[in-house]
């Protein structure tokens, strides 16, 4: 199953905005579900479970565990736990035009609906940026573990200090540097040529297409439904 990055990027707006309406759990199970079948059907396994075993982690952390906490500290847990779970949805999907959709077909895509050269560059970019500051990510790992640091929660206990040297700084500069060098790169391939662009890439609604956006539709519509009734649903 192939996606149109259109089709990404509309159930991505979609989820981003209807994820902070909704009031349903049985809809927010609906809109994680849907991200992490999409993730499992591109063969993004770890991703997908990641981001599944944590938004059970945090329903369950709501479910059996907040009430059971004084209503001060209930109350501020309650409230981190769902907007991070809200966040959830937002992040697979996102991942999930990252991982699937290389920068020549979303090009292509984008020319399609004749968005500003600026916006379609600024999309373009962010798409390479990721995947590239995730390799980045790695390699500061790799050179903290040599001296006997590990990026994690417990290592920032135990040297917070050197943890953010060594972390937010190279990060920074490395942020800084791989910018530059994908915006080089992109305008030594004529993205921001003024004429028209030929694309050797062909973009296309499909029936998969289709369905997703229906899909997407009626959990909206089912979103209005319990808002009239004042809460059908959980």
């Amino acid at each position: 199953m192939v996606l149109d990055p259109r089709t990404k990027l509309l159930i991505l707006a979609i989820t981003s905005i209807s994820v902070f309406l909704n009031e349903s759990m049985v809809i927010e199970c609906l809109f994680t579900a849907i991200p992490i079948l999409l993730l499992l059907q591109a063969k993004e396994f770890r991703t997908a479970s990641k981001y599944g075993l944590f938004f059970v982690a945090l329903l369950m952390i709501q479910l059996f565990v907040i009430f059971k906490l004084p209503v001060t500290v209930g109350g501020i847990i309650y409230m981190f736990d769902v907007y991070i779970r809200k966040l959830i949805p937002c992040f697979m999907l996102g991942a999930f035009l990252i991982h699937t959709t290389k920068v020549s077909t979303f090009l292509a895509a984008l020319s399609r609906l004749h968005l500003s050269k600026g916006f379609t560059i600024s999309l373009s970019v962010t798409l390479r940026y990721f995947p590239t500051m995730a390799e980045e990510w790695n390699y500061i790992k790799d050179a903290m573990a040599l001296r006997g640091i590990t990026a994690s929660l417990i290592g920032f206990m135990r040297h917070p200090i050197r943890v953010m040297e060594y972390v937010y700084v190279p990060m920074l500069v490395s942020a800084s540097k791989i910018s530059d060098e994908i915006t080089q790169a992109a305008i030594t391939r004529g993205i921001d040529h003024a004429g028209r662009r030929s694309c050797m890439e062909k973009v296309y609604f499909s029936i998969w297409d289709a369905l997703i956006v229906t899909i997407y539709i009626g959990i909206i519509c089912m979103m209005f439904f319990d808002f009239l009734r004042g809460g059908v649903f959980l």
